[in-house]
């Protein structure tokens, strides 16, 4: 019986990686293959942020991804989607951070 209960619990916490995880856009190259996004500044406190908060949900989005006038509001758009998924959040400082180095780096 005990076992049972063992195996209901990770059954139970599999289904909720795979459902939790499901539709997330994953960057990748035209074949299907996971491409890794390569950052400028990689050392920089921006960097750093942009890859903890950004990467809790998806893989990281290359940074011409948006131009620096939409980036604002696609940074606005994942902290509101962070805050109802219950992912940690970036303070004030942080996500200014990250949407000036995201807008610094965007697409021309």
């Amino acid at each position: 019986m005990r076992y049972l209960a063992i195996a209901a619990a990770v059954m139970a916490i599999l289904a909720g990686v795979i459902f939790s995880t499901a539709g997330k856009k994953m960057m990748q190259a035209g074949d299907g293959a996971a491409t890794e996004v390569v950052l400028p500044e990689p050392n920089s406190a921006a960097t750093g942020l942009f890859k903890q908060y950004c990467s809790q949900c998806h893989g990281l989005p290359a940074l011409d991804t948006h131009t620096a006038e939409d980036w604002p509001r696609a940074v606005e758009r994942m902290v509101t989607n962070m805050a109802s998924s219950g992912k940690q959040m970036p303070d004030a400082n942080e996500r200014r951070a990250i949407t000036m180095y995201l807008v610094k780096h965007a697409k021309q």
